[in-house]
């Protein structure tokens, strides 16, 4: 077993804030280009140095998400490029009807940010969770789904859909602060999944902040005599089926940690890119038990996508093929 190209541990340097790091991407894009503008429903954190600099480019919704989204569209069909974020769990749900039917039928280049997707506002309890934002967004049509891993893998996308205006899009973004990747992260294309760790027993696909964990579940499998290759997949719809069946090779198995609920998520949309002739694949995700109040560590922990989960899955198949021989 080799395990190759090992990156220097992505907890050596302080968590960075999405939010933090796009904040003077987004302000230097409306600058240099008077047909972006911004949008917000009472946050924002995301377009503060928009504001500094030329408030006219920032349009703030309140409280309605709905609003948002249809003031947004109404924007675009009028020739603009909106940039429009909010907490992800009523943008996705409040303005569902009104991102389906207002901006994904006619496909309106409109950016949608959702900030705390999955369980990043934990302590806040269910009503603001939003494991699901994947799946509801991956049913609309047209619409391109990203979940970056860290800061630098958000400013990527980001920058990337500013430059090609060719339909809806949501990108997933922290409310925290995320651990800091490996270079490759943000290094090459952010729509196609890129290899942060070689190791050729199994390949952990993980996105967003199951990232970080899947690093540290091969760590500790490095040291149970595992070799795990360990890749970060931002792009989830459309899902990037031909690189995900190149990276996994001949490797026996392939391990999916996702903190989202399974429909349209990082584990099916693998398993049938993989098909039934590919190799095993172990899809570890969210259900649809409420969680309780807690933080979000704990809240992975709770659903079996840290760290520990991902190395114990890998375990468990290892000694039960092991027991089959």
């Amino acid at each position: 077993m080799t395990t190759t190209s090992i990156p220097p541990h992505h907890t050596s340097i302080p968590p960075r804030s999405m939010r933090a790091a796009l904040a003077p991407v987004l302000a230097a894009a409306v600058d240099a280009d008077p047909s972006l503008i911004a949008l917000g429903a009472d946050g924002r954190a995301l377009f503060t140095q928009v504001l500094e600099q030329d408030p006219r480019r920032y349009v703030d919704a309140g409280i309605a998400e709905a609003n948002l989204v249809g003031v947004a569209a109404g924007l675009a069909r009028a020739g603009l490029r909106p940039v429009a974020a909010a907490m992800a769990p009523f943008l996705v749900r409040r303005a569902n009807e009104q991102i389906r039917l207002d901006v994904c039928v006619p496909g309106l280049p409109v950016v949608l940010l959702g900030v705390g997707g999955g369980f990043g506002y934990g302590p806040l309890g269910p009503t603001h969770h939003a494991p699901d934002d994947i799946t509801l967004m991956s049913a609309m049509p047209g619409m391109r789904v990203y979940c970056p891993a860290d800061a630098a893998d958000a400013v990527s996308v980001v920058r990337t859909l500013l430059a090609d205006p060719s339909g809806p899009a949501y990108v997933r973004l922290s409310a925290r602060p995320d651990p800091v990747l490996p270079a490759a992260a943000s290094e090459s294309d952010p729509r196609g999944p890129r290899l942060l760790r070689d190791g050729e027993d199994v390949l952990v696909l993980a996105t967003g902040r199951c990232v970080a964990e899947a690093l540290d579940a091969a760590d500790g499998l490095a040291a149970d005599g595992v070799a795990a290759a360990v890749a970060s997949v931002t792009t989830l719809h459309p899902f990037p089926a031909t690189a995900i069946r190149e990276l996994a090779g001949r490797r026996p198995l392939v391990v999916t940690a996702a903190e989202s609920l399974a429909p349209g998520g990082l584990g099916p949309s693998t398993a049938e890119a993989l098909g039934r002739r590919g190799p095993a694949v172990i899809s570890l995700h969210t259900d649809h038990r409420y969680p309780p109040v807690a933080a979000h560590q704990d809240l992975l922990r709770f659903y079996g996508v840290d760290g520990q989960s991902i190395r114990s899955a890998v375990l468990s198949y290892r000694n039960r093929k092991t027991r089959e021989a």
